[in-house]
């Protein structure tokens, strides 16, 4: 039988454009930001939990399986995360591992949190909702490369939809006309002509705007 994807409730994506982007990877928090308090993100409108321990970082759906408190009302103790209303305790790898309120009671195995790999990379912390994605957490080796500038900027909000932005990030056409105060330069629209390479994940373009002041 085929597996029935389940969409996030009150999910805003179709579910061709849902089932299109949910195995990439995407980063959903800087790694400065995943201290010892757990913190929330959305990722394609669904709700996760991140949060740190002796493993590393987790990320989970953010909701308790006994009561549906967001998780990231909680705390972290020790290698546990905690939830806020009655206590309940998850390892790193989502399972319920103590109830206080009955510390004899057979736990099981189901109650454990639906999970997400997680890997921190460039300062970032990265997941997919695809805990069988078969595509690797892109590559960046300019980041330790001395011949770079590492730039980690703010978050920004857009309102936009994911192909619109990633639009702009491969649009190179606009520099000349948006980023008139910083590398671009209007008198100098044109674009030259430049590689693109496929690759194992997609396509790689490499762009020099050097020419621009």
């Amino acid at each position: 039988m085929a597996h029935q994807q389940i969409y996030p409730r009150g999910c805003t994506f179709t579910e061709s454009d849902w089932d299109a982007l949910y195995p990439f990877w995407y980063p959903i928090a800087f790694s400065h930001d995943v201290g010892d308090r757990p913190m929330t993100a959305t990722l394609l409108d669904q709700r996760l939990v991140l949060w740190r321990t002796g493993a590393g970082i987790s990320v989970a759906n953010d909701i308790c399986l006994h009561r549906g408190i967001p998780l990231s009302m909680g705390w972290v103790a020790g290698d546990h995360l905690v939830c806020k209303y009655h206590g309940f305790h998850y390892s790193a790898d989502g399972q319920c591992v103590k109830i206080p309120a009955n510390p004899e009671a057979n736990i099981p195995k189901k109650l454990c949190l639906k999970t997400y790999p997680a890997q921190e990379a460039y300062s970032l912390v990265g997941t997919t909702l695809s805990s069988g994605s078969t595509y690797p957490l892109p590559g960046l080796p300019e980041w330790n490369d001395s011949d770079y500038q590492q730039i980690l900027p703010e978050a920004v909000d857009l309102d936009a939809a994911a192909g619109r932005q990633m639009e702009g990030f491969l649009d190179v056409a606009h520099f000349a006309w948006v980023h008139t105060e910083t590398f671009g330069d209007i008198n100098n629209p044109v674009v030259p002509r430049y590689e693109v390479m496929p690759t194992e994940q997609g396509l790689r373009a490499k762009y020099s705007y050097s020419h621009m002041v």
